[in-house]
């Protein structure tokens, strides 16, 4: 659970972040935040992870207080939650591969284990088949998938998105709106940060409208896109058998299962 309470942001100069926000968002629950661009939505997502401290407040996230959380602890917070940019941020020398196993990599995990999550992670968000690729060989939506992927890799309990449609057509958009629905179904809780209406329109759920700063709403809209069926992830599937994706990146052995565990 996230949960504000009269949580205010100012920066230096007297400007306003957030002013006076309070609000839950219950485990595994998917909410859009909107608002004109300055409304104050990528505070509130820097807030949830870090990034930022309030200035009057408090705030805590699956029962911990994040506003007073010693710098040596912040890190353990963010390996519980994923974010994903409407810039993409990855590592253009680097393939698709290496962009998303930096962070399994930086947690002390083998190599073994490391190309095994990695590359099941990709082919959750449809992109397996690329895990050779560079970022400049990828469309607009490959690229965000991937950017998902990576915040993805640690099996975060939260997913924060900053406008993570922003740079895309409207058809993949939807495509990459029906993956946060699929994300959201296996238990992750979602928020999703975009200016779109009609977007939010389409899906509907719980909507916060962020201006001027101050939470205006908190309503629950209806939607019009089916969304997807849930994947059964007790039923993962098998990667093939020495493709040359895997062989390339040497995934052609077998690894145990599951190697982050609940600790990382």
């Amino acid at each position: 659970m996230i949960e504000f309470y009269q949580v205010t942001k100012r920066y230096p100069g007297g400007q306003l972040g957030l002013d006076d926000v309070s609000l839950q968002i219950p485990k595994g629950e998917l909410v859009f935040l909107t608002g004109p661009s300055g409304a104050g939505k990528t505070t509130f997502l820097k807030l949830i992870y870090r990034e930022e401290m309030a200035s009057e407040g408090y705030i805590l996230v699956n029962g911990r207080n994040v506003s007073n959380l010693p710098e040596r602890k912040v890190p353990y917070l963010r390996r519980t939650i994923g974010v994903v940019f409407q810039s993409f941020r990855l590592i253009p020398r680097k393939t698709v591969f290496e962009n998303v196993s930096y962070l399994p990599r930086v947690l002390g995990l083998d190599a073994k284990q490391q190309r095994k999550v990695a590359y099941d992670t990709l082919r959750r968000v449809g992109l397996a088949h690329r895990m050779n690729a560079f970022p400049m060989q990828l469309s607009g939506g490959e690229q965000q998938r991937v950017a998902i992927a990576r915040a993805l890799i640690n099996r975060p309990d939260i997913l924060l998105a900053d406008e993570p449609t922003g740079n895309l057509d409207p058809e993949l958009s939807e495509e990459i709106l029906r993956l946060f629905l699929e994300i959201n179904l296996e238990g992750t809780t979602v928020i999703f940060a975009t200016h779109d209406r009609g977007l939010i329109r389409r899906v509907g759920r719980r909507v916060l409208t962020l201006e001027d700063a101050k939470l205006r709403r908190d309503e629950h809209l209806p939607g019009e896109m089916v969304p997807p069926a849930p994947r059964r992830r007790s039923e993962p599937e098998a990667p093939p058998d020495a493709s040359p994706e895997m062989e390339s990146a040497g995934l052609s052995e077998p690894v145990d299962a599951d190697p982050i565990g609940a600790g990382a």
